[in-house]
């Protein structure tokens, strides 16, 4: 399988500059829409001991990540 030639990220958390307390709880409800419409989690990238994004696949395989 190719690699994606176009890597999309979702900035579902209104980007880094929010509060983590604000930003996680919106990624996270992104990531359940996501998943509720087919897409897969492929794993969570953790950064200063917290959950920073999710990087996720749509059905066909093609990798993004929601921030």
């Amino acid at each position: 399988m190719a690699k994606n030639r176009l890597h999309l990220d979702i900035q579902a958390g209104g980007g880094r500059g929010e509060p983590w307390e604000v930003r996680w709880p919106r990624v996270s409800a992104a990531v359940e829409r996501l998943t509720a419409a087919g897409a897969t989690v492929l794993h969570e990238d953790v950064h200063d001991g917290r959950p920073d994004h999710v990087v996720m696949a749509d059905p066909e395989g093609n990798e993004f990540c929601v921030v």
